[in-house]
């Protein structure tokens, strides 16, 4: 059972960007630490590598790691991952190179703490059923069949990036439509037996706490009531269930939906302060 304490919700645009540090390569990658469990070392992360930079294996991680590039292109080996593409790596991968041609950011998870192993792992990542090397998610359909009936308001979208064949634990992009809102102001509460964490892509994304903008993110332990939620003008955000299966349950009480709901997070010691300054965009006219 993950460690991890409740953050809902931080802007990642209020984290700093930290080096990883001399050695590993050059000039050096940066790092957003959004989450981490302090026992396991698991962890979320914001990787930002720089135009130039490269590292040449064979190496591999011992956590299994996840991710999906928000910008740029990285290239790994003989595959090339661009904007929106996506990856499951279990531990043990081999990787001979990685670059990006032109720099990129990816959105990245790992079940442990990833330290890298300056050897090539033995062949067994490669081969395993739970393995996704590559999958362009821009060219997926969505899929409009999968709406729970208190989410009908929400006019939901998926495209499943990868369900777990071992563990059932799923990975998706969810498209929310525009002007979505529940009925009458008001709506049940959804609990997860698993935890449910979250990016964030495009749009924006209201609930209890406030609005998410893109870069807003949360890790929500299992067990707890939210909602109900409501997106302006629409949302994409990346959606993980982590530890087991995905399943809704519903709160007979209903709470209250405001789009002007203020920014209210439920936030761990280390980043209370962020509670104070809270992040909105830019004005776009």
């Amino acid at each position: 059972m993950s460690t991890r304490p409740q953050i809902e919700f931080i802007q990642t645009q209020c984290l700093p960007w930290r080096r990883i540090g001399p050695g590993l390569a050059r000039p050096d990658a940066e790092y957003k630490l959004l989450s981490r469990d302090d026992e396991s070392g698991a962890c979320t992360v914001l990787m930002r590598y720089p135009p130039g930079w490269s590292r040449e294996g064979p190496e591999h991680i011992i956590a299994d790691e996840e991710f999906y590039v928000l910008e740029g292109t990285l290239r790994m080996d003989d595959r090339v991952y661009a904007a929106d593409c996506y990856a499951f790596l279990p531990a043990g991968w081999t990787r001979h190179r990685m670059d990006p041609p032109d720099g990129c950011v990816i959105l990245a998870f790992y079940d442990r703490e990833p330290a890298l192993v300056g050897r090539a792992g033995d062949g067994s990542a490669e081969v395993s059923p739970r393995a996704i090397p590559m999958l362009d998610a821009a060219a997926m359909p969505w899929d409009m069949t999968l709406n729970d009936a208190n989410l009908r308001h929400l006019g939901i979208s998926r495209k499943n990036l990868r369900t777990d064949p071992e563990t059932g634990e799923r990975t998706f992009l969810s498209l929310i439509l525009p002007q979505a809102s529940p009925e009458n102001g008001r709506g049940p509460q959804e609990i997860h037996p698993v935890v449910e964490e979250a990016y964030v892509i495009a749009g924006s994304l209201t609930g209890p706490h406030g609005t998410m903008y893109p870069g807003g993110y949360f890790w929500r332990p299992p067990g707890i009531a939210h909602g109900p939620f409501g997106a302006r003008w629409g949302s994409v955000s990346l959606m993980r269930f982590v530890g087991g299966r995905h399943v809704n349950e519903w709160t007979k009480a209903e709470a209250l939906f405001d789009f002007a709901a203020p920014y209210s997070p439920v936030l761990p010691p280390e980043l209370a302060h962020l509670a104070k300054s809270g992040w909105t965009p830019p004005p776009v006219y």
